[in-house]
């Protein structure tokens, strides 16, 4: 990769200048050393755990994956054969959120949400509620909502969901499928703070009774999160500029 795009990768996935701010990363790249492999496998390694939509990111570039055919079929042939679709999903949902930021930048929740995930499902669910409370508080504040902190969940749900679900009837059939997209939406984010208050983090509980949570539920969770924080930010955004149909 040239160094314009190490340093896309590194603010594009939140790496806070481990990249750009690295003494020997971009130089050895610039110089051809032999050691700037050493610095992108340390990168790699961190990247693993701590950032698997990056990791795909890195795999997926066309060049790259040109690259790993070539020399490294077998790994290949286990990548191209054991994609997680949670994984994706949940990758999916992070480049939502990034590309909605421009209008309201909720990368830290969404950084939360991926460092929780696999280890710690609990903690995903608690930060996508919390994710999804700032965005719709948030865009209700851009509308010059007041008071919008003392809106509890479900009202605030509903006031910044209002218009996109309707107080008359549909005019169209178009407009009564939204409506219902929309409607479903809405049950899906009270869905998502309900099972927060039930296992998510955020409320003090009996040690050793707390209530299971699956990775895989989890990262459903959060995914669906993350997309309908994007659609959220951009249906509010379209409204503010004038654009929205």
């Amino acid at each position: 990769m040239s160094e314009s795009e190490w340093k896309k990768f590194d603010v594009r996935f939140g790496l806070n200048g481990r990249i750009t701010d690295h003494s020997r990363f971009l130089r050895s790249l610039q110089w051809d050393d032999p050691d700037h492999e050493g610095c992108v496998l340390d990168l790699v390694r961190e990247l693993f755990h701590l950032k698997p939509a990056a990791i795909i990111d890195l795999v997926e570039r066309t060049n790259i994956q040109m690259r790993l055919r070539k020399n490294h079929r077998d790994l290949m042939d286990v990548w191209d054969g054991s994609a997680d679709p949670m994984v994706v999903a949940l990758s999916h949902g992070l480049e939502e959120v990034a590309d909605s930021s421009a209008y309201i930048d909720v990368k830290p929740y969404a950084a939360r949400i991926q460092a929780s995930l696999p280890g710690d499902p609990h903690q995903a669910i608690g930060t996508t509620k919390d994710l999804l409370e700032a965005t719709m508080r948030t865009i209700l504040k851009r509308r010059g909502h007041a008071n919008v902190e003392k809106l509890d969940f479900p009202a605030l749900c509903t006031q910044c969901l209002l218009g996109l679900i309707g107080t008359t009837a549909p005019t169209t059939a178009g407009e009564e499928h939204l409506r219902k997209i929309a409607s479903s939406a809405k049950v899906m984010i009270e869905t998502a703070n309900e099972l927060r208050n039930l296992a998510g983090t955020g409320h003090g509980r009996v040690v050793g009774e707390e209530v299971e949570i699956r990775a895989s539920d989890a990262s459903l969770v959060a995914s669906n999160g993350l997309v309908l924080a994007a659609w959220l930010i951009r249906t509010a955004q379209d409204a503010e500029s004038g654009c929205g149909g």
